[in-house]
């Protein structure tokens, strides 16, 4: 802030403190999602034709940690509530929580309000959610981790699941999220055979401009929220001002980006969490890799270990990576770290970087399309 800081009350920073506490937390719903607009438009249609309509359908949301997805529907089922009211309900299920048939029966009917005695077959679960008609209540059934969901639980639940939201009693959609891009290639033919093969790619900010448009949607204040209109006037000024995150690169090493590549490797093999000895394996094996690739009169320089190490030292040092173990005594190499930085950032970062080499922009785009 300013020198004007101190002229303004303390139960409006006090606001701002909570309000950003919120946002930044991801319990607060923002007004915009940037850079999924299109996503956000399609999923909203998708369910307000349930509501509305009576149309049931599938769909699966498919995207990275962090990414978004969760917004999403959080934000279509507000807008669907401020347009339908309780013309509808939700049915939460886990696939890393509810690893069976038995305990998805039980949270569909909890969750519903009702008592299913003794389970008996699943049939008493797909009866509870298609009764009645079409002037029910639509229902969603949400399935989070939808991979592990169809992992655990058996394909012929899987496939009744499913084929609920083909009929024509009580409207039902089956929203299922996950990370795993390749979730249709492991589903039964059966299970397929009852999808509508809908599914939104949700990603992550496409370049760092647009990361900093999404932190500045964040830290924007509203009048009507803190209810003090000069101090939302000068805290937006200073908001728009900044540039998140534009000079990080500056003044890091060739070792250094390596390094970071290595972690971004890591990443798209869904290893989030890494220490030194793993990310210095994957930097040594990729060196190796091109140096087969490229014939044996080209060698390409693998900086040493405890050099290494160092730069993974500074890397830390300079906020790129988190620490999660504190207070467990680990030698340094063995520490468990995760990255701060988006897998986008460092891609862009390389590829228009000149001083960077073709090995190193070749790996950066590699480990986004793989």
């Amino acid at each position: 802030m300013d020198e004007r800081e101190g002229t303004f009350s303390a139960d409006v920073i006090e606001k701002t403190r909570k309000v950003l506490k919120e946002r930044l937390s991801g319990h607060a719903i923002p007004e915009v999602l940037v850079g999924l607009e299109e996503q956000y438009g399609e999923f909203f249609d998708l369910l307000n034709r349930n509501v509305s309509l009576g149309e049931s359908n599938t769909c699966i949301l498919i995207g990275p940690s962090g990414c978004g997805k969760t917004m999403l529907l959080k934000k279509a089922l507000r807008s669907l509530e401020g347009i339908h009211g309780d013309d509808f309900v939700c049915v939460y299920v886990n696939g890393l929580f509810h690893t069976s048939d038995l305990m998805v029966r039980q949270q569909i009917a909890l969750q519903l309000g009702q008592q299913i005695k003794n389970f008996k077959s699943d049939g008493d679960a797909y009866n509870l959610l298609k009764s009645g008609t079409s002037g029910n209540k639509s229902i969603f059934l949400i399935i989070y981790n939808f991979d592990a969901f169809a992992k655990h639980c058996s394909q012929s639940f899987v496939y009744n699941i499913f084929n609920i939201a083909t009929s024509k009693n009580c409207p039902i959609s089956v929203i299922g999220i996950t990370r795993n891009v390749n979730v249709f290639n492991e589903l039964a033919q059966n299970v397929l055979s009852r999808n509508s093969h809908c599914h939104i790619d949700v990603d992550r900010p496409e370049s760092v401009e647009q990361f900093s448009e999404v932190i500045k949607v964040v830290l924007r204040l509203n009048e009507d929220v803190v209810g003090d209109a000069e101090y939302c006037k000068m805290f937006n000024e200073i908001v728009e001002l900044t540039e998140p995150l534009v000079n990080i690169w500056v003044g890091l090493t060739q070792n250094q980006f390596w390094l970071l590549l290595a972690i971004n490797s890591l990443f798209f093999r869904d290893c989030q969490v890494f220490n030194f000895i793993m990310v210095y394996d994957e930097y040594r094996n990729y060196m190796k890799a091109c140096t087969r690739k490229s014939g044996s009169n080209f060698r390409m320089k693998v900086c040493k270990e405890h050099v290494a190490l160092a730069e993974f030292e500074f890397l830390q040092s300079r906020g790129f990576l988190q620490r999660i173990d504190e207070g467990k005594s680990q030698p340094k190499q063995y520490r468990m770290m995760k990255s701060l930085i988006l897998p986008e950032q460092i891609k862009e970062a390389i590829t228009t970087n000149p001083q960077c080499s073709s090995a190193m922009k070749d790996w950066a785009a590699r480990s986004l399309t793989d």
